[in-house]
């Protein structure tokens, strides 16, 4: 859900200098959101995709309905992407963070930028790890057990989660509604007030 009068947010962030694979990132979430009382979503984002679809095969109670944005339940890219040196290129990147902020809008300047300084708190090989973590994970399997609702936000510009992933996951659960957003891969940071009336909206149709 979303920080609004009616809906309160909770963002689960994760250990920013220890490795974990994504069954403990799962189990790692899954003991924070033991403690929400009433019905809830969750909002999986990028890298957080997968583990919103396992721990919505797990008929959690409360648990309503899941939101996948710009992510994938398969690798997301080629292959031979994990063998790049990540932990380097993480660690070269720092300063493009910086820059990112720069080239985007003066509307979500702010944002990003507030983002980048997030990201930048999280160890280079940490990052590696969650990168080559993306490259090996199988998230169709908990994806077709899934029976609550899932929408996915796609960013049309995306390009580094390319649109063929939207396609392996209508191809596991062709229920899965898509809502697309004229934005690059930061759809939440780019378009806040957008994603967060879609996020709105989705909770009110499913909590009927």
């Amino acid at each position: 859900a979303i920080a609004t009068d009616e809906y309160e947010l909770m963002v689960i962030g994760y250990p920013t200098d220890e490795v974990k694979s994504y069954k403990e990132l799962t189990d790692y979430v899954l003991e924070k959101i033991h403690t929400i009382s009433g019905r809830f979503i969750v909002v999986g984002e990028s890298f957080s995709g997968p583990i919103a679809v396992f721990l919505a095969a797990k008929n959690i109670s409360g648990l309503i309905g899941i939101i996948l944005v710009a992510t994938f339940i398969r690798p997301p890219y080629f292959s031979f992407f994990k063998y790049l040196p990540w932990a380097l290129i993480f660690k070269l990147a720092r300063p493009l963070y910086w820059l990112r902020t720069k080239l985007s809008s003066s509307g979500t300047a702010s944002i990003l930028n507030a983002a980048s300084i997030e990201l930048q708190k999280v160890k280079p090989h940490v990052l590696a790890g969650r990168v080559k973590s993306a490259f090996t994970v199988d998230a169709g399997r908990a994806l077709e057990e899934t029976k609550i609702p899932v929408r996915y936000f796609r960013a049309n510009y995306d390009v580094l989660v390319p649109a063929w992933n939207v396609k392996k996951i209508l191809a596991v659960k062709p229920a899965v509604n898509v809502v697309r957003f004229n934005s690059q891969h930061y759809l939440q940071q780019s378009l806040p007030h957008d994603a967060r009336q879609a996020i709105v909206q989705f909770f009110t149709e499913i909590k009927k």
